[in-house]
């Protein structure tokens, strides 16, 4: 939502809903924009600080604290009174055109958000919940892989053992580390089936064809159904270079470079072994500094948390989040932790 705000006169519209005729006559419109700042940015640090530690399996974390701030954060998104005083100070006609963009933002913001159904919301609950629960048990996986040779187990993360699979000479270790992977399906499937189908249920009750449907509808603006019209277009165009790409393959380096614990390797298994001499890791925060300043890109005046230490429980994939969205707060200042 955020930029500084300017005083406006107000005028309260008398076709709406009598709280929200009251939240407008006792606030002007830069009061009423700064106490909405003031108050997602609350919310939303309260989530993503919990989401941090929950990924990164730190300390103390815990599900139930993230899943409470999820929902918090979510029920002031979803807050129909919310968008009615953002629609009724558009409707005024008091807003500067700086004012009046940000009201738009906030207006598609809370749109995405609301529901208007009571159910709707209690179902929204649950899966709130459901998911925390599926994170926390994923999270708790014994994952790894047996080593072929000797029959121990190893614990190792997902990204150990994609890297595993690019870089490991042995066929039957990378086949080993392949089979530890696929098996997080197996192990999560039951309870991840919940979730689906209280997604779709949710979804459903809103009038989308599943979840999928309501995401992309509400993230792009079209449906379910126009964006499979242009991914099959891609997918029929892009066939045959992937037949290609797989017969060559198979002629280069035999039949069994198709298999899935080999293909990986067999396309740039060499090359990564040769290159890591080039890109030592303890020179990872100093090369991506610089990568990042050559863009134009600096973080002046950040703070910057970063964990790039892979252990057991934490979250595999890399990511960035800011707790604090960076915005302009009406007395200057600004700037978001990363």
């Amino acid at each position: 939502f955020f930029v500084p705000w300017m005083l406006a006169v107000r005028r309260v519209p008398t076709h709406l809903p009598a709280v929200v005729r009251r939240t407008m006559a006792t606030a002007t419109l830069p009061a009423f924009l700064e106490d909405m700042n003031n108050s997602y940015e609350r919310l939303h640090k309260a989530f993503e600080d919990n989401f941090w530690a929950t990924k990164m399996n730190l300390q103390g974390n815990s599900v139930a604290e993230l899943t409470r701030t999820k929902g918090e954060y979510e029920a002031f998104l979803g807050n129909a009174d919310h968008l009615a005083a953002v629609r009724g100070h558009l409707q005024s006609g008091t807003a500067t055109p700086e004012q009046g963009h940000v009201l738009r933002i906030m207006e598609k913001t809370f749109t995405c958000y609301t529901t208007g159904s009571a159910e709707a919301a209690r179902l929204k609950g649950q899966l709130t919940a459901l998911e925390g629960e599926l994170e926390d048990y994923r999270g708790k996986m014994p994952l790894g892989y047996t080593d072929p040779a000797t029959g121990d187990f190893h614990s190792a993360s997902s990204e150990q053992l994609r890297t595993h699979m690019r870089t490991e000479g042995s066929e039957a270790m990378r086949k080993a580390c392949y089979e530890g992977l696929v098996s997080i399906g197996p192990y999560i499937a039951e309870r991840f089936l919940e979730v689906v189908k209280l997604r779709n249920r949710f979804a459903k009750l809103l009038g989308y064809v599943d979840f999928y449907d309501y995401k992309v509808t509400q993230a792009e603006g079209f449906n379910k159904a126009a964006l499979f019209q242009i991914l099959d277009s891609l997918e029929q165009q892009t066939r045959p270079i992937l037949a290609h790409a797989r017969e060559r393959l198979a002629k280069e380096k035999g039949p069994a470079a198709l298999e899935p614990w080999n293909t990986g390797f067999m396309m740039a298994g060499e090359a990564t072994t040769e290159l890591d001499p080039y890109f030592p890791f303890e020179r990872a925060v100093g090369v991506w500094a610089q990568t990042f300043a050559g863009l134009g890109i600096h973080y002046k005046g950040a703070t910057m948390s970063l964990d790039l230490l892979d252990r057991q429980g934490k979250y595999s994939h890399g990511f960035f989040h800011w707790p604090p969205p960076a915005w302009r707060p009406a007395g200057g200042g600004g700037g978001a932790p990363v």
